[in-house]
């Protein structure tokens, strides 16, 4: 599941931004946290989980020294540098930033997935594209089709990897039989039963935030 967007700069306020929304929508263990050699990501995250560690006291006269941050236990961050030559792809490292390596699986250190995801909004919103003539005039203009595309991956777009295989296929039209139900991110995340369409999104009316 996307669970937060930031529409924004490279900057520490956007990765602090970032981090505070996925924060919001976790529940339990800390998962996996990958990206690219940025370091900001990583001072996001000491921020958002700190673990304070007191130094000893000495005895001596004098303030005592504010406390360590120290990493948090359940805390796991890699970053995944490539090094390039031109435009081609020389090689890349894996660097286990937060966390023991023992407890990270190298199949899940990567960050395919949202490069993946990168490239899926750009085709379905013009402004995202490279070299396009389809500026957006303000930030407003970008947020909206971006938490509408993300709202559509959740609930309306079915994805192949999380397909269930049924135990009794269902005919299809009388002829064939579908032998695999399509589950979408909400629906493997049980927050729904059944695959939505764009239609029910936009007719949906959101709940207005109460402070």
């Amino acid at each position: 599941m996307i669970l937060a967007l930031v529409v924004g700069p490279r900057t520490p306020a956007s990765a602090d931004t970032l981090i505070g929304r996925t924060a919001a929508v976790l529940v339990g263990r800390l998962p996996l946290f990958a990206s690219d050699g940025l370091d900001q990501y990583g001072v996001a995250l000491v921020t958002r989980w700190p673990v304070d560690g007191p130094y000893p006291r000495t005895g001596r006269r004098g303030r005592p020294r504010h406390p360590a941050q120290l990493a948090h236990p359940e805390r796991r961050y890699v970053q995944l540098v490539k090094q390039r030559e031109g435009r081609r792809l020389v090689s890349v490292s894996r660097r286990v930033i937060h966390g023991h390596p023992a407890d990270i699986d190298p199949g899940q250190s990567t960050t395919s997935l949202v490069e993946r995801l990168n490239l899926t909004l750009r085709q379905a919103n013009a402004p995202l594209a490279r070299k396009t003539l389809a500026f957006a005039k303000d930030e407003g203009e970008l947020r909206a089709p971006l938490a509408l595309q993300g709202a559509a991956s959740h609930f309306a777009r079915p994805h192949l990897s999380l397909r269930r295989r049924v135990s009794r296929p269902a005919p299809v039209r009388g002829k064939t039989r579908r032998r695999w139900a399509k589950r979408t991110p909400a629906m493997a995340a049980g927050i729904t039963d059944r695959v939505g369409s764009l239609h029910e999104l936009l007719k949906y009316r959101a709940a207005k935030h109460v402070k």
